[in-house]
C-alpha cells in the first residue's frame, strides 16, 4: 500500500513541471527582478545615471502640473530635494517654475507571435515642461522628455503581466526625472550676468 504523503509529494511534483506554472513562475520572477532593481535604486540616494549633478543655477523652484502632486511630480520633488534644490509651494517664493504642460502614457502591442497571439508590449511615457524665471522670462524653452520600455506579455496570466507593467512604469519615471534634471543643467547658463554686466554703472 502506497503512503498517502508519497502520493501527495509525487502529485505536487506532477503540478509543478506544468507548463503554464512555468510561465507564471517567469513572469512572477521578472516582476520580482524589476521590483528588487527598483529598491535597490531607490536606497541609493539618487545618485545612479546622473542624479549626482544638481542643478548649478537653481537654488528654488516651484513645480506646476495640471495633475497635481501625481507620482512624476513626487519623483521629481524627492529628486530635487535630495539635490538641495529647495521645492516651494508658492510660486512667488521661487526663483524658478517648472511647469508640466502634458504627460501622456501608452501602451500597444510590439510583436505578435505566429499563432497571432501577443508576445511583447511596449510602454511609452512622455512629459512636456518649461522653466520660467521670476520675472516671466523663459529660462528653458519647451522641452520633451521620453521613455519607452518593451517587455514579454503572458496571456496566461495576465496578473502577473500588469503587475510587471505597472514596476516598469515606476522605473520610467525616474528616467522621465532624470533626464528633466539632466535639462535643467541649462537654466541659467544664458541668463547668468557677464563679467562686463556685473561691472557696468
Amino acid at each position: 500500500m502506497k503512503r498517502p504523503y508519497l502520493f501527495a509529494h509525487r502529485l505536487f511534483d506532477l503540478r509543478l513541471f506544468e507548463r503554464p506554472l512555468f510561465k507564471r513562475k517567469a513572469v512572477a520572477l521578472r516582476a520580482l527582478t524589476i521590483l528588487l532593481t527598483t529598491l535597490l535604486i531607490s536606497n541609493c540616494g539618487w545618485h545612479l545615471r546622473g542624479y549626482g549633478n544638481a542643478p548649478q543655477a537653481i537654488n528654488s523652484i516651484y513645480i506646476s502640473s495640471k495633475n497635481g502632486g501625481n507620482a512624476l511630480v513626487r519623483e521629481l520633488e524627492r529628486a530635487l530635494r535630495a539635490q538641495d534644490v529647495a521645492v516651494k509651494d508658492n510660486a512667488n517664493e521661487a526663483e524658478y517654475g517648472l511647469i508640466i504642460l502634458d504627460q501622456r502614457s501608452k501602451r500597444r502591442t510590439a510583436t505578435v507571435s505566429g499563432s497571432a497571439r501577443i508576445s511583447e508590449q511596449e510602454l511609452s511615457e512622455s512629459v512636456d515642461f518649461t522653466v520660467v524665471a521670476s520675472d516671466g522670462s523663459t529660462a528653458l524653452p519647451l522641452s520633451t522628455a521620453t521613455v519607452d520600455r518593451i517587455f514579454e506579455y503572458n496571456e496566461d496570466n495576465i496578473l502577473a503581466t500588469d503587475d510587471e507593467a505597472r514596476l516598469l512604469r515606476s522605473e520610467m519615471q525616474r528616467d522621465l526625472v532624470r533626464q528633466i534634471l539632466n535639462r535643467l543643467q541649462a537654466v541659467g547658463r544664458s541668463t547668468a550676468p557677464t563679467s562686463s554686466d556685473a561691472t557696468a554703472p
